[in-house]
């Protein structure tokens, strides 16, 4: 109850305010981000800005490798929450935990993106506006022993336009395929 009082002040801190199960078809002019694992596989955001009721709203989904490490189980979570869109420079939002999750593809067009809205009127330079999103390097998994040996395991920025594309993990997705996970 508590984490989700201290979420729900943190989004009214931003001037951000949800559609709880809004749903829109994502457009064919998405922003693509996202980053690899250093144990393989990885992770993409697309989102667009769109004007909903009058106000800027951000629309996205996020899809990760189909096959991951045990090390990289649930870290998708960790990782949306530290990422940050900016529309020009200005900071329109924070935490991507917000977005649908679906399965990796070459195009992200027409995905049932999850939305939310910015308290902030959307503008009509806006449509041209510059989107760019964020999830910066973050470490996922660090052994705790005194000789400093062990996996360590982090989450880095890609060159890659569509990480999650990539093969996660070198065993069958029989092992590495978690099916808790719901997409769509």
């Amino acid at each position: 109850m508590f984490k989700k009082a201290v979420f729900a002040a943190i989004f009214c801190a931003l001037g951000v305010t949800g559609h709880a199960g809004t749903s829109v078809s994502l457009g064919q002019s998405a922003v693509l981000t996202g980053g690899e694992y250093t144990t393989g596989g990885g992770l993409t955001v697309a989102m667009e800005a769109r004007e909903i009721g009058g106000k800027l709203g951000l629309c996205g989904v996020w899809s990760e490798s189909t096959s991951m490490s045990v090390y990289t189980r649930n870290a998708a979570s960790r990782v949306l929450a530290k990422g940050a869109a900016t529309l020009n420079d200005e900071v329109v939002a924070r935490d991507f935990r917000f977005l649908n999750r679906v399965r990796p593809a070459a195009s992200y067009a027409g995905a049932p993106a999850n939305c939310i809205v910015i308290n902030r009127a959307w503008q009509a330079q806006d449509a041209q506006a510059v989107l760019q999103l964020r999830i910066p390097r973050q470490k996922i998994f660090l052994t705790s022993s005194d000789r400093n040996t062990g996996p360590r395991v982090f989450f880095k920025r890609s060159d890659s336009t569509n990480p999650a594309l990539k093969q996660g993990s070198f065993l069958p997705p029989s092992v590495t395929s978690f099916s808790s996970h719901k997409t769509q």
